[in-house]
């Protein structure tokens, strides 16, 4: 599997925030846009149909990896994405590193920390890999690798990671 580190600079940070509020969070909240260029490019090009499972439980980590006990990807033949949140006041905040998935089932995804990460809470979530694929373009690109959702929430879990 391709990972990738990600670092998002303060107004990405700010859009990923606002674009993580608009596909529900987990809320059941229907999704909104900031603008109608960004509806009409999710209408148009995020898959309907992308929904799946994510499961993880709390664990101990040497700091280099997480890991996600099992996904399931069921995007109309796509893969897709985890990206690891941190934890902003209990709810998802930036991305801090994603790992690629399969379509299909996964069992013991280890989404590599390269840069390391410290104690504490995290949102191991799903996105679908689309627009370009084999990129990881969320907050980036308005519509693209959006949540994957469960119904009318986003396929998310809060673990605590503790480092030793």
């Amino acid at each position: 599997m391709r990972h990738l580190r990600t670092a998002l600079p303060t107004a990405a940070i700010a859009l990923a925030a606002a674009a993580l509020s608009a596909c529900g969070s987990g809320s059941g909240a229907p999704a909104s846009s900031a603008g109608t260029t960004a509806a009409a490019a999710a209408a148009t090009s995020a898959p309907a149909s992308a929904t799946g499972s994510l499961d993880a439980a709390d664990q101990t980590s040497d700091g280099t990896s997480v890991v996600v006990t099992s996904v399931d990807v069921e995007a109309g033949g796509q893969g897709g994405w985890i990206a690891l949140h941190q934890d902003q006041g209990g709810k998802p905040g930036p991305v801090t590193y994603f790992v690629a998935v399969p379509a299909g089932a996964s069992s013991n995804v280890r989404i590599p920390t390269p840069g390391g990460i410290a104690t504490g809470a995290y949102w191991p979530m799903l996105h679908v890999d689309d627009h370009a694929v084999g990129t990881y373009e969320f907050p980036k690109v308005a519509g693209a690798d959006l949540p994957a959702k469960a119904g009318s929430a986003v396929v998310m879990k809060k673990i605590t990671v503790t480092v030793q």
